[in-house]
């Protein structure tokens, strides 16, 4: 089948294991059959053709319509993203690959412990004739930083790799980099000033230009949104199947719903089950709930004389539209 759609994901590294675990959740398994190629397939859409990137370099080239989607940190998105509006973020949160851009200065500047006392900090350096020196990889998100909480006099240094050693090495007063757990930091001896730059995660990207000028790789987008937006929205539910006597349907659905709060989504699916008692009718109660409500309901639908009570965890929930999709229509148009 002829590629339509173009589709980055991160070559390795936790990225990558949290993308294939991510995709493959959603029904979107990712088939790469050496793990040293830079090519793969998802059978689910044999009209993507699936590419292996840097994160870096998955943003550019969605930006300049090299690629049609991909899949990367927001935090190099917004680093790199500048003015071109043709990158869309399509969702900014998949769910994985969480962390943290913060600031991070000496354990032994025991008076600094705030973003003013910086700003501070750097006032006196500038006093005595040399600016603060902020070693990051994050030059346009910590350049706005810094000109939004009053540091005026800073250098950054550019870094791309151990950037926590800076400090100790000497090319550098304090750090910008980011962090998902800050025990590097720590191992080095630095310590987290203010709260984080920027708050960072997995995120699906597209670009303006190449999916509104193809409508095949379009049509292979809202399939990926759709069971995308489905399989988040299915974590927060489960369904509970229950057995449970009345004399009709409306009798077990009026009790059940007693407890509004407790009869699903739309309302219990009840079903009789065959064959009836002589004593009266079974019936069998299917309903959705969020998670936080499972024993609230199984202590319900117990009060009613409930039994054969099972719980499992929902796959796929759909709307009555993708809003994820509407969202990209509407990005699009503008």
């Amino acid at each position: 089948m002829e590629t339509t759609l173009r589709f980055a994901i991160p070559s390795k590294g936790s990225l990558y294991d949290g993308t294939v675990a991510f995709l493959e959740g959603c029904g979107l398994r990712v088939s790469r059959p050496n793990p040293r190629r830079y090519t793969a397939s998802i059978r689910a859409l044999p009209e993507a053709e699936v590419l292996l990137n840097r994160p870096a370099d998955i943003i550019e080239k969605v930006a300049d319509g090299e690629l049609d989607l991909g899949i990367s940190g927001l935090d190099l998105v917004e680093e790199l993203r500048g003015d071109r509006d043709d990158l869309l973020v399509l969702i900014d949160d998949l769910g994985f690959g969480g962390a943290e851009l913060v600031v991070a200065v000496p354990e032994t500047w025991i008076d600094v412990a705030s973003w003013g006392d910086l700003a501070d900090l750097a006032v006196e350096l500038h006093a005595q004739g040399r600016p603060l020196r902020i070693a990051t990889k994050y030059k346009t998100l910590v350049r706005r930083f810094c000109n939004d909480n009053g540091i005026t006099y800073f250098r950054l240094i550019d870094s791309q790799g151990a950037t926590e050693a800076a400090p100790g090495l000497g090319y550098a007063d304090v750090i910008a980099d980011i962090t998902e757990t800050g025990t590097t930091l720590r191992d080095n001896q630095l310590k987290i000033v203010g709260g984080p730059i920027l708050r960072s995660q997995a995120c699906l990207i597209g670009s303006r230009r190449t999916l509104s000028s193809n409508p095949a790789a379009l049509a292979v987008v809202r399939t990926m949104l759709e069971l995308m937006e489905a399989r988040q929205r299915a974590r927060r539910f489960v369904q509970v199947t229950a057995n449970i006597a009345g004399n009709s349907i409306e009798d077990v659905g009026r009790r059940i719903a007693s407890r509004p709060e407790l009869a699903g989504v739309q309302g219990p699916t009840i079903a009789p089950i065959w064959p009836a008692h002589d004593t009266g009718g079974w019936y069998m109660v299917t309903i959705i709930v969020p998670q936080e409500r499972i024993m609230a309901l199984v202590d319900h639908l117990r009060d009613l004389g409930g039994d054969g009570i099972a719980v499992v965890a929902t796959q796929y929930v759909f709307g009555s539209q993708s809003e994820l999709y509407q969202r990209l229509q509407l990005l699009l148009a503008e």
